[in-house]
């Protein structure tokens, strides 16, 4: 009775939990402006990979920059490289400043309950957009004939896991910093939060960001294209 008495008086947060959800996902919103891919896993969140000009061009996909494509054979590796690399740096710096950002929001604007519902909602909202992600690399985009499904599905698991633990711990150690000497404590801190607290969480995250993109074009290298035009 208890249960169903909770959950009949039970109030959800909507406008709260929106505005968090909006400031995480900045990075995200600036690259639906943009049409840069420049969010988490960058490369892994089809189709939206193809809306950056250096992955158009490199599947030979470049139906809105226009600037003509594919790479020759003899750019490809370093394409590919270029593709790696972006994709890890958007990745860190995603996981690191979203959480820290929303995790910030949530200590000086939400009470605890509202900033666990924003935590419920952000995880719900993400394994939704993970999964319609899955559901188009299957039947869509048919990228699974060069990545196994199941590789995918593990990859956006560990990011789903990695994201709410980062917006977690950045709450607890914001809270934390905040208690021993105010805002000027957080302030002062970052440096070895980012570094020490998080700092392995991240390279972990640096790792899962490469693994996609350095699965999914080692079908592209120049090897396997040498027919191309040089």
């Amino acid at each position: 009775m208890d249960i169903l008495l909770n959950t009949w008086e039970f109030e959800y947060a909507l406008v709260p939990c929106i505005i968090a959800y909006l400031i995480f996902d900045l990075p995200i919103i600036y690259r639906r402006v943009t049409r840069k891919a420049y969010v988490p896993i960058y490369f892994a969140f089809f189709p939206y990979g193809f809306s950056d000009e250096l992955y158009a061009k490199y599947f030979d996909e470049d139906r809105f920059y226009m600037v003509g494509g594919p790479y020759r054979a003899v750019d490809k590796s370093k394409a590919r490289t270029s593709i790696i690399w972006v994709s890890v740096l958007s990745l860190v710096l995603t996981m690191a400043i979203s959480p820290f950002i929303s995790g910030m929001f949530g200590h000086y604007i939400l009470s605890s309950e509202q900033f666990t519902q924003f935590l419920w909602t952000l995880g719900i909202i993400k394994a939704v957009l993970l999964g319609t992600s899955l559901y188009n690399l299957r039947w869509e985009y048919q990228i699974t004939d060069y990545v196994p499904i199941s590789y995918i599905a593990l990859i956006y698991i560990i990011y789903w896991g990695a994201l709410l633990t980062l917006t977690i711990n950045s709450y607890g150690w914001i809270a934390e910093q905040d208690s021993i000497g105010g805002f000027s404590s957080v302030m002062l801190s970052l440096w070895e939060f980012f570094l020490y607290d998080i700092g392995i969480q991240l390279a972990l995250v640096a790792a899962l960001g490469a693994l996609i993109p350095w699965r999914l074009t080692q079908n592209f290298h120049p090897m396997d294209n040498e027919d191309e035009i040089e």
